[in-house]
């Protein structure tokens, strides 16, 4: 097969990372993305955080403790959709760079409503702490958090409103955040929202809560994301910047919402700077500690 047929098969992949499968396929395609990464760098260990069976997560430790700042990664589905397990590709990446990758799954709408699922991403959080040292072999005092369009929206209001780490008394402090292809400006009337957000008025904005000491960001965003515009990184930014935030942002052309994340997996990385930009972020949040 030639090299442009592997990387069409791969966008194809790819593109289910969306959670929207090829209705004659009946093989999950983040699977067969996920199939083709190593495990020899970290061990992966699945545990619970609450009652529902989606409260569990997935914690990647990298076998050698470098002492690197852990990651928590939210994925994105409109808060309707999504599981841990398809995004292997994240825990694999960051976890070979050296970081403990902690993914939760949380509850989903309309089971739930806002603010449920970022009370269920902090309580993950608060898990790992009370058993920190087995999980990750050391305390966890620190994290970085990381998200992904809905999820990102999460991330922001986790770094943002320090409602959610107070209530369910995590002690550890957010030391950076990046987000990529995030909605941090909501319209509550867009039909993937309704009913998500009843009755959450502006408690529901993460760009409300900016205030002057935010931890460093990085925002990632394609430029041709027609999902999730790019308008939204771009008031957050200025937001951020105008609060006196470390804010970067980063605007890939011919990119759009689901490749912006989909390239940090290692067969996909020659599609955009994402892995790049965020192994460089990460490296200086490392470095300023």
């Amino acid at each position: 097969m030639s090299i442009k047929k592997v990387r069409l098969s791969l966008l194809l992949i790819f593109t289910g990372l969306s959670s929207v499968l090829i209705s004659a396929c009946s093989i999950n395609p983040a699977e067969q993305i996920n199939s083709m990464l190593d495990t020899n760098g970290y061990t992966m260990t699945t545990v619970k955080y609450g009652d529902s069976p989606r409260q569990s997560m997935d914690i990647y430790k990298p076998k050698i403790d470098q002492g690197k700042v852990p990651v928590v990664f939210v994925y994105g589905g409109a808060w309707r959709t999504g599981t841990k397990t398809d995004y292997k590709f994240v825990g694999h990446a960051l976890a070979q760079l050296g970081h403990p990758v902690i993914i939760p799954d949380y509850q989903l709408y309309p089971a739930v409503k806002f603010p449920v699922f970022v009370d269920d991403v902090a309580k993950a959080i608060k898990a790992v702490e009370l058993r920190d040292v087995s999980l990750l072999g050391r305390p966890l005092r620190e994290f970085v958090i990381m998200g992904h369009s809905a999820g990102a929206h999460t991330a922001a209001l986790i770094t943002t409103d320090r409602t959610y780490l107070w209530q369910n008394r995590v002690d550890a402090q957010v030391v950076g955040m990046i987000g990529l292809a995030g909605p941090y400006d909501l319209t509550l009337e867009n039909p993937e929202v309704i009913g998500v957000f009843d009755g959450a008025g502006n408690k529901s904005q993460p760009i409300d809560f900016v205030r002057p000491d935010l931890p460093p960001v990085l925002l990632i965003h394609g430029l041709d994301d027609t999902r999730v515009l790019p308008y939204h990184t771009r008031t957050f930014a200025e937001k951020l910047a105008e609060a006196g935030t470390d804010v970067r942002t980063r605007f890939y052309p011919k990119t759009e919402h689901i490749k912006v994340l989909g390239s940090i997996a290692q067969p996909l990385r020659h599609l955009n700077k994402s892995y790049d930009d965020v192994t460089e972020f990460l490296g200086i949040v490392t470095l300023a500690e």
